[in-house]
């Protein structure tokens, strides 16, 4: 009688997915600020930043999996386990997104300015003429959050399949 009483609650998708996205955004901002002070930029688009990122989402959404079959069940379908990954990279992007707003146009403006900078520098090595360099820097600082978010959401798409693959645990099936 005693154990019917006694209910386990099984997580949800929405809280563990909220849970781990506000981790994946704290871990992702500490990341950013390290970057930012050993002057370097994390939008700088190099091999090593994409790595990091890369490296943290992943282990981050591999937690998410693991907590949520832990604190259940035991079992995560291909679907729940999509939906956490989407949850988490949404919440981690958004306030990213907050945060490296505030950074770049309150905090310091001048990390702003080294992007372009740089941006700038890349497309004269490229041959470029100024005409064509600033429309190129015209847009780019139109639809730099844009892609910010399209970007992050593809790459958390992307994590989002693969991962689930090796992390889903299907319960067995019922005969009766």
């Amino acid at each position: 009688m005693e154990t019917n009483e006694i209910q386990q609650t099984r997580p949800s998708v929405m809280s563990v997915g909220l849970k781990f996205g506000l981790i994946l955004a704290i871990v992702s901002i500490a990341s950013m600020l390290i970057q930012f002070v050993a002057g370097t930029s994390p939008f700088s688009g190099g091999w090593a930043n994409s790595l990091i990122s890369l490296a943290l989402t992943v282990g981050v959404v591999v937690f998410a999996h693991k907590n949520f079959k832990e604190n259940g069940d035991g079992y995560m379908t291909y679907g729940q386990g999509f939906g956490i990954a989407m949850i988490t990279v949404l919440v981690s992007i958004v306030i990213g997104m907050i945060f490296s707003y505030v950074y770049l146009n309150m905090i310091d403006p001048t990390a702003f300015d080294a992007i372009w900078e740089k941006a700038e520098a890349d497309m004269e090595a490229q041959g470029q003429s100024d005409e064509q360099i600033e429309m190129g820097l015209g847009w780019a600082r139109k639809l730099f959050w844009v892609f910010y978010l399209i970007g992050g959401l593809f790459w958390g798409v992307v994590i989002g399949l693969i991962v689930t693959i090796f992390t889903q645990k299907k319960a067995p099936e019922q005969t009766f």
